[in-house]
């Protein structure tokens, strides 16, 4: 073929190869040989691939242009619980990609025991100076310098810094109640878990809530919610991204380096507060490692503040929004709900981390099933499969280099793991209804459920958004009675680009009958 061509060529006079008939014929030529060797990989990982034998779409392994296209109108996620659905517990998501939904997937995939699968990113998206990205022995010390932040000792000393800003969403949600006008629930839950952890971390609000207005964070991730389709259509098109970067790259750059000059800002201003010694936020304690050798530098805590501000407000005030709008979808859930929380405790001061825990299961459980219906992480949070040897995963070998992973909200909502699983029922994680074998929910396989996913790289805020979650909403539900605004019935049919795109949760508040 080769000699072929060049006898052509070399007939061929230059005038006729430079003309628009000859440039015309060499892109088309140049076509032609893209396209073969498109259906050529197309038949190999459909047909010859060593995950062919899972079941799956075929045309996202053949072309990953397809499950592209479901990425950018945000409904991969939904396809994928659909997939699951019409498949069992394994499904090929992807030329080498793999979702799970057994349980044992979980520590087969993140749990200890075993040689831990490195974590996989999209590509420019990885920060080794944040703990989600570090390799395992930064990870290790980085984890052994948080934990004491997250503690139940901690906690304690945190919780009256954190009412301050609970107390004052009561009042932001008084005024909405007094005002007859709804309440747009996803902008005060917003503000309420950014102001929060803005002053666990940098020692000062952002005075989101106070203003009534959205602070640099909720603004970028609004912006990333409206840029997302983009952003996933540069990842699988690097043609496109070569283009758009050279015509906005720089602003682009521009702008993160803005907001990583603002996180860093803030950052440093606390590390270098001794006025704030001693009062028991984040900082306070992770300052204690200095000296030791699981210390971190101060580059390493900007970053990781900047991670704490998305990671940990962001997934509460999901997991907020998803247990109010369910509840009052769900009228009989709600009043149970409520009546638990205003027979407990007679004053709103007296509801604390302690008491709240304690005494509040049905409430409790509520946030469990918010949690399974409404997860904060609707995805799968993928690993890769070690090199030169086949990994064992719910009972299946695995090639090596394979992308895996529990995709939580197909999990969550199959119902080989949950009875009735798409419907919103409290009850399933009530021992008392769980251990009966006549329940329906007997057989659930809550061992799934883990929001928080598992093992050595868990998340280490777990404690502290179970607090900030459950006094908030026992705050809102013994002060306010709630009733879902008008046009909110469908509220849940949203699009997911990583994160729920969440729009406004309107809701109508009176202050509680007597």
């Amino acid at each position: 073929m080769a000699g072929t061509l060049q006898s052509i060529l070399s007939k061929a006079r230059t005038a006729d190869l430079l003309s628009l008939k000859g440039i015309s014929g060499f892109l088309a030529f140049l076509f032609l040989i893209q396209l073969v060797q498109s259906i050529g990989r197309a038949v190999y990982n459909v047909y010859f691939h060593p995950l062919r034998k899972y079941p799956g779409p075929k045309l996202w392994a053949a072309f990953e242009v397809t499950r592209t296209i479901a990425r950018v109108r945000g409904r991969l996620d939904f396809a994928i619980v659909e997939e699951h659905r019409k498949h069992g517990e394994v499904v090929r998501v992807g030329v080498d990609e793999l979702s799970f939904i057994h349980p044992s997937a979980w520590k087969d995939i993140y749990g200890h025991g075993h040689a831990e699968l490195p974590k996989y990113f999209p590509p420019k998206t990885i920060n080794p100076n944040q703990i989600i990205a570090a390799k395992s022995g930064d990870h290790f010390r980085m984890r052994r310098a948080f934990l004491p932040a997250f503690s139940e000792k901690a906690l304690a000393q945190q919780e009256p810094l954190m009412r301050v800003y609970m107390d004052l969403l009561i009042q932001r949600l008084s005024e909405c109640a007094e005002s007859g006008q709804p309440a747009n629930m996803t902008k005060w839950y917003n503000l309420t878990t950014f102001d929060l952890i803005a002053d666990l971390t940098f020692g000062k609000s952002l005075g989101g809530l106070e203003s009534g207005e959205s602070n640099k964070w909720t603004q970028k991730i609004e912006t990333m919610l409206k840029l997302m389709p983009t952003l996933m259509l540069l990842t699988s098109f690097p043609l496109l991204a070569t283009i758009l970067n050279f015509l906005f790259g720089r602003k682009m750059e521009e702008a993160r380096q803005k907001h990583f000059q603002y996180a860093a800002s803030l950052a440093m201003g606390r590390l270098q507060g001794k006025e704030q010694a001693d009062r028991g936020d984040f900082m306070d304690y992770i300052l204690r490692s200095r000296g030791e050798a699981h210390q971190m530098t101060d580059d390493e805590l900007v970053h990781n503040s900047d991670l704490f501000m998305l990671a940990g407000s962001e997934t509460t005030a999901t997991l907020l929004l998803g247990v109010t709008y369910y509840l009052l979808r769900n009228p009989e859930i709600y009043k149970k709900a409520t009546e638990e929380v205003r027979s407990v405790f007679e004053r709103a001061e007296d509801i604390t981390f302690k008491e709240a825990t304690q005494r509040l299961p049905y409430m409790m459980a509520c946030l469990n099933e918010a949690l399974r219906v409404f997860p904060s992480i609707p995805l799968a949070l993928f690993r890769i499969t070690n090199p030169g040897q086949m990994t064992p995963i719910a009972g299946h070998m695995i090639p090596p280099a394979t992308r895996v992973g529990v995709h939580q909200l197909s999990a969550y909502h199959s119902p080989l793991n949950f009875h009735d699983p798409d419907s919103f029922h409290p009850e399933r994680w009530l021992p008392e209804v769980y251990n009966d074998p006549s329940s329906p929910f007997h057989n659930d396989r809550r061992e799934v459920h883990k929001p928080f996913s598992f093992g050595p790289r868990d998340c280490i805020g777990r404690n502290l958004a179970f607090h900030e979650m459950r006094l908030i909403l026992a705050m809102v539900l013994w002060n306010f009675d709630l009733e879902l605004g008008d046009g909110m019935d469908q509220w849940h049919l949203q699009k997911i680009f990583g994160i729920w795109s969440k729009p406004p949760l309107q809701v109508r508040l009176s202050k509680r009958k007597a």
